[in-house]
């Protein structure tokens, strides 16, 4: 009877269309990951710090993920729009075919890149985990908010790649400064 009342649980309005992450350890994300094939979709890993020594940005762990990106988005009909990867997170914004092939997406790219982090790809790997938290997707409804998204991950890249950030950042960016952005 108890397991029946986890089924019809619907997860609040806000967190709708997000899955993952921190939503996670509150009853709020523990719904059924919305994907969609038709929206767009934020997908976040984010990397615990201790499992990985040199951080994403390295030039090994930043080829293998290119690498691994390219292989697994052509195997599983992704199609990769945008990515970011920052030190210890990376952002995606991604499109698929249907939904069994994006989670085949999520979930092998997350398994692959945790063995080539570790070099465990026969052995189970004794070490801390190399993922923080599962990964954080979102389905992105409508253009303004797939502006901000790709507005978003274009910053961090830029972020990453020795611009300046501030915390000014969250509040929003000028139309000049977004400009600024793409150039």
């Amino acid at each position: 009877m108890k397991q029946q009342t986890f089924l019809n649980m619907k997860p609040h309005w806000k967190h709708r269309y997000c899955h993952g992450g921190t939503l996670r350890q509150s009853a709020k994300g523990r719904g059924a990951r919305p994907l969609s094939s038709k929206d767009p979709i934020h997908l976040v890993f984010k990397v615990n710090k201790e499992a990985v020594r040199y951080g994403l940005r390295s030039s090994k762990n930043f080829s293998l993920m290119t690498r691994l990106l390219k292989r697994y988005s052509s195997k599983f009909f992704v199609k990769v729009e945008q990515f970011s990867v920052q030190g210890d997170h990376v952002h995606l914004l991604i499109r698929g075919g249907k939904r069994s092939q994006i989670q085949s997406f999520l979930r092998v790219l997350a398994g692959q890149f945790a063995q080539g982090l570790t070099d465990t790809p026969n052995v189970k790997n004794d070490g801390p985990k190399v993922w923080k938290y599962r990964p954080f997707t979102r389905v992105i409804k409508g253009f303004r908010p797939y502006q901000i998204v790709r507005d978003y991950i274009q910053l961090n890249e830029c972020e990453a790649n020795g611009r300046p950030s501030s915390k000014a950042r969250l509040r929003g960016l000028s139309r000049e400064q977004l400009m600024e952005l793409w150039v």
